[in-house]
């Protein structure tokens, strides 16, 4: 609307032309206002990922990266009795690293400390080796796909956490890297190509009082646990490290589509939020039925609840914690597990196994 157009309407609900004219400058003075608001929350924004980008930057010159350990995988001589190579799937998921669960609290129903943690978490993929072994019998496994699905540190999201973490945040997110990195090279020995779907958006990590939904990838210390460990597994040959700092990410396995995320964006209340699930995979279902096939899926994998579940259309992960005074309190025992099976591009998904720790 011009301003003669302006003055126009106005006078016809009996304004003069000086209080017209007086009118117009208030509100062109109020827009020039609006706009250099606009334009110092833009530069402040910048200013803010250009120090981020420094920081990382700077993160990057102080990460050492681990040194390749001799392979240990040789290929079996003669015909296996299946031809096509599979995959093996790791799934990694609700470590919380950092956190302490003092047995006593929970009448023995479980503990939990860093040490434990760590031990657990080498325990499984050593187990992961194993079993892999015993199935290269009859099957080629050339590739292993690690999907990190978040909640890798206690964090500080809880007034209780702060107080009975064993260290505090930055300490948590360096020995969840450096685990994370020491499993990802136990692997590398035995598969020719490694590839890790690091997803970031959780809730453990998260820096905000609530989850957000814009930017909430890279506002997350699970961002930081992501960079350190791609850094330390840079020198690894064999290994591809895919960061998705995002709500949820589709990946393709040997002919199969998951779209993965933590589950914490479901709704619930102690226990599995069944209802929220199916809603959940049917309505990402219906988003993605007329986009590109990049954001299909076959199935939706998830952590979070601290207990593992196989459905037909999602599969859940456990957790290296187990039962916690939370989980006691609300008449929940969970055996900390993590979850692994083999996918191959004919015959789908077959094995999968919850490894108890």
């Amino acid at each position: 609307m011009s301003e003669n157009e302006f003055t126009k309407d106005i006078t016809k609900v009996g304004k003069t032309e000086s209080e017209l004219k007086l009118l117009v400058n208030e509100e062109v003075n109020n827009l020039k206002k609006t706009i250099k608001q606009k334009e110092t929350i833009l530069e402040n924004y910048k200013a803010e990922h250009g120090v981020l980008e420094s920081f990382f930057r700077d993160l990057k010159e102080h990460v050492e990266a681990i040194n390749p350990v001799p392979v240990l995988y040789k290929p079996r001589a003669g015909r296996v009795m299946v031809d096509s190579p599979c995959s093996v799937v790791v799934q990694v998921c609700d470590a919380h690293m950092g956190a302490v669960q003092r047995a006593s609290e929970i009448e023995g129903f479980g503990e939990f400390d860093p040490e434990i943690c760590r031990n657990r978490q080498l325990s499984f993929i050593k187990k992961v080796i194993e079993w892999v072994d015993v199935h290269r019998t009859a099957y080629t496994v050339d590739e292993c796909v690690v999907l990190v699905l978040g909640d890798l540190i206690s964090g500080d999201i809880h007034d209780e956490l702060r107080v009975t973490n064993a260290f505090p945040v930055p300490v948590q997110i360096v020995e969840a890297s450096t685990v994370l990195s020491e499993q990802i090279l136990m692997l590398s020995q035995h598969f020719p190509k490694i590839r890790v779907e690091f997803l970031v958006e959780d809730n453990h990590s998260r820096l905000t009082k609530k989850p957000q939904a814009k930017e909430a990838g890279i506002n997350s210390y699970n961002y930081v646990i992501g960079f350190i460990a791609k850094e330390r597994a840079s020198r690894l040959s064999n290994v591809t490290f895919n960061i998705y700092p995002q709500y949820e990410a589709s990946v393709q396995v040997s002919g199969q589509r998951y779209l993965l995320c933590h589950g914490h964006g479901i709704m619930g209340w102690s226990g599995f939020p069944y209802y929220g699930i199916e809603r959940k995979v049917s309505r990402e279902a219906l988003k993605r039925m007329n986009g590109p096939d990049c954001n299909k899926f076959h199935k939706v994998i998830m952590g979070h609840w601290h207990a593992p579940l196989a459905h037909p259309f999602y599969w859940i992960g456990g957790s290296v914690s187990g039962t916690d005074a939370y989980d006691h309190k609300n008449g929940r025992h969970a055996r900390p597990s993590q979850a692994a099976w083999f996918c191959h591009p004919k015959h789908s998904e077959f094995d999968r196994t919850d490894f108890w720790l």
